[in-house]
């Protein structure tokens, strides 16, 4: 005959008990545990995944229909009194590292439009005295460096090429790139033979001539390629 002992029965079970109710403890622990790693994990990913993006290289091309504007003025001006527009019919910036390291614009003359200026004024700007656009229908700007806060490049128009900087601000995420600038040109550089024969009058004929100074402003937008 088998004697039971009820009361260590009841301490076995009891027992039993506390140890699962320990291990489904210990057991949650873990699975918290790991799942705060996990958030934590993918949290530093992202942040990573972010960082690794804005210092890779990247293309940006700029957005269809941004143009630059110009405006001029006679010598005897003390404000600009023409402006227009020049459209940017083809833009590619690179970006390494968050920082633009080079970039080529190319701008189509003959698209320079009417906003103040009459239709005679055009037709001279598109001619031989200037732009002479069946020649050279297009300028070009190829950007070496930034730094600083100042571009520096090669602007190619009508086929003489003059290295010229100024300043500019940037600003740069994964979706768009802004660039904005405002600054002074010397047209005279590029020999426009208008401008030339009015620098080679005296100061007091030279007043009512063209300006060879023109104050170029832009403020463009561009996509990433990829």
């Amino acid at each position: 005959m088998v004697l039971i002992n009820k009361k260590k029965i009841l301490i076995l079970s009891l027992n039993f008990e506390k140890m699962n109710k320990l291990l489904s403890l210990s057991l949650l622990s873990v699975i918290l545990v790991f799942s705060s790693c996990s958030s934590s994990e993918n949290e530093a990913m992202e942040e990573s995944t972010t960082s690794e993006t804005l210092l890779s290289t990247l293309n940006y091309i700029v957005d269809d229909n941004e143009f630059v504007v110009w405006q001029a003025k006679h010598n005897e001006d003390t404000e600009y009194a023409y402006q227009s527009q020049v459209k940017i019919s083809d833009g590619s910036i690179m970006v390494e590292g968050g920082e633009v390291t080079k970039a080529k614009f190319s701008f189509d003359i003959a698209s320079l439009a009417d906003t103040n200026l009459p239709g005679n004024m055009i037709k001279h700007l598109r001619g031989a005295d200037y732009f002479n656009v069946i020649s050279y229908p297009e300028i070009t700007f190829y950007v070496s460096q930034v730094v600083n806060g100042e571009a520096k490049g090669t602007l190619t128009v009508v086929g003489i090429d003059k290295k010229i900087n100024f300043p500019i601000s940037i600003e740069i995420n994964e979706e768009s790139l802004n660039a904005k600038a405002e600054f002074d040109l010397d047209m005279l550089s590029f020999e426009f033979p208008h401008l030339v024969k009015t620098h080679q009058k005296s100061p007091e004929k030279r007043k009512s001539g063209p300006s060879n100074i023109v104050h170029i402003s832009f403020d463009i937008s561009a996509t990433p390629l990829n």
